[in-house]
């Protein structure tokens, strides 16, 4: 594993967002990044970091070839796959492939080699963590320095916990209650080298003490703090929603209720953002927006970038549709606003020669086509106020009428007649878990809300997925998927292949730490 991670950026220098610096200040590379050059004061410890951060929307992460540095742009490869692993988000045509085959689950094969979506994936979620564990060895001199010093250290927490929550939702089984004792993934608190020595995998419950303590760590640093200095650095508030996260998949639900409340505290915050305020999921300054990227003319393109992917108009995403599903479009309301905001059903819009492909999705789009241009989000308050309301519901003690305020607060935003579609659900904390079958219940509705209002954001559909056990079938009458494929609750393929050179380079792994198949 050392070779993996911690050698791939050296050569690589960290680099300062364009949005936020005078341009590119190249310092110390990765395995002198401990330097004092870096560390003299919070604003180059800044620098460092702000390199992690345009390396987590830049394509590259697959291997130098072209053809899979296109469908590996750091996180937001995740959304997508993640969603395409699930039942709500599909591709009407192959394309040249690019995520096509995340779709269809025949990404196997990548496993051997050092560009598919195996290595892609793992290396750039252990590169964050190295990189930060350098800043975080550092963290009483950057302390002493104030409050953009504690400022930094919080960010560097902050990412730390949220790169071992998503390798957890890659690489190890979901459904908590069951898998706790589960194999998890390597963890590593400290700066390492060429010559560190690989960790074994541990359990799915040590990743998660390593979770809670990272964000625990970080709201304690951030509290003291200076504020966000740009939206695309985690703040203590972005730190509690990616906190809120992780409790709820640990079926912690006080605690995730608590964290999501804390999140929708941020000053200037619209907890819910009206429809022509989000717009097309393109504009950081959109008012429920917590963490986003704000993109500049030099870091996108029209083949390597997440909205080139997912704009039917623009780039990738002409040759190769994202889409909804038909069953979950036809659940949505006619009077929610989202349902054709949101995704295009009959009106002609995309194509060659004037055809058009039903369901395709119009919610990201290119705030300039032209040139690419478009922010891309990370965090909106919506879905705290999700998690919040899921969490009255099934805490110890459930709060239904708070659950119902939450939901309301939303849903008025969203479908003029909200009001007599809430009232229709019971109070009660079971679902369906026919991901196709009736909604009946509050909790129904909370989990129909997440498919709508998050859909191919965040870490995707298969987070509720794994987390709540549930499987799905996208075979049914008038089904619009091209790949059929019904997965069953805890199905392997909803855990990714570890890839082939950590265990050629981890001492501490074997055979048998590969996940099944």
């Amino acid at each position: 594993m050392k070779k993996l991670i911690y050698l791939f950026l050296i050569g690589f220098s960290f680099v300062a967002l364009n949005s936020c610096e005078e341009g590119l200040l190249d310092t110390a590379p990765t395995d002198q990044v401990s330097s004092v050059t870096i560390f003299e004061t919070p604003e180059a410890a800044q620098v460092a970091l702000n390199g992690v951060y345009r390396a987590m929307h830049q394509p590259g992460w697959g291997g130098t070839s072209p053809g899979w540095s296109a469908e590996n742009p750091g996180y937001f490869a995740t959304p997508v796959v993640k969603d395409l692993h699930g039942e709500d988000h599909l591709m009407a045509t192959q394309g040249q492939g690019w995520f096509y085959f995340d779709y269809a689950f025949n990404v196997d094969s990548d496993q051997p080699g050092v560009v598919g979506r195996q290595y892609s994936q793992w290396n750039f979620y252990y590169t964050i963590v190295s990189q930060v564990n350098y800043v975080i060895a550092n963290e009483e001199n950057l302390v002493a320095m104030g409050s953009k010093g504690k400022d930094v250290v919080g960010q560097a927490y902050a990412l730390r916990g949220f790169a071992y929550l998503a390798l957890y939702e890659w690489f190890c089984k979901g459904n908590y209650a069951v898998n706790s004792t589960a194999p998890g993934v390597p963890i590593y608190t400290e700066p390492t080298t060429a010559e560190t020595v690989g960790k074994p995998r541990g359990t799915v419950a040590d990743v998660f003490v390593q979770i809670n303590s990272d964000f625990d760590k970080a709201i304690e640093v951030f509290d003291g703090a200076a504020t966000q200095s740009h939206i695309s650095h985690v703040d203590k508030y972005a730190a509690y929603l990616l906190w809120a996260r992780a409790a709820q998949v640990q079926g912690a639900w006080d605690n995730a209720l608590l964290y999501a409340t804390e999140a929708l505290k941020k000053p200037g915050l619209s907890r819910v953002a009206t429809m022509a305020d989000l717009g097309s999921f393109n504009n950081k300054s959109s008012s429920s927006v917590m963490w986003a990227f704000e993109v500049i003319a030099d870091q996108t393109g029209p083949y390597s970038f997440f909205l080139t992917h997912m704009d039917p108009e623009g780039g990738y995403g002409a040759r190769a549709y994202q889409c909804i599903d038909k069953g979950l479009w036809d659940k949505i309301p006619a009077s929610d606003a989202r349902k054709n905001a949101w995704w295009s059903v009959g009106k002609n819009e995309f194509g060659e020669d004037g055809e058009y492909t039903d369901y395709v999705q119009t919610k990201f789009r290119f705030s300039d086509k032209v040139t690419n241009l478009g922010d891309e989000f990370f965090l909106r308050a919506e879905e705290a106020i999700l998690i919040a309301a899921e969490a009255n519901i099934r805490k110890a003690s459930p709060d239904y009428a708070a659950a119902r305020a939450l939901l309301t607060e939303l849903g008025d935003k969203r479908d003029t007649n909200y009001a007599a579609r809430l009232a229709t659900f019971t109070d009660s904390n079971t679902y369906n878990t026919d991901t196709r079958g009736a909604l009946t219940t509050l909790m129904d509705e909370v989990l129909f809300q997440r498919r709508i209002e998050l859909w191919s954001e965040g870490f995707g559909r298969a987070y509720d997925l794994r987390r709540l056990n549930l499987g799905y079938t996208r075979t049914y009458d008038g089904s619009n998927h091209p790949v059929k494929r019904t997965l069953i609750p805890g199905d392997p393929r909803f855990v990714t292949l570890i890839p082939q050179k950590e265990f050629d380079s981890n001492e501490s792994f074997t055979v048998a730490d590969q996940n099944p198949r």
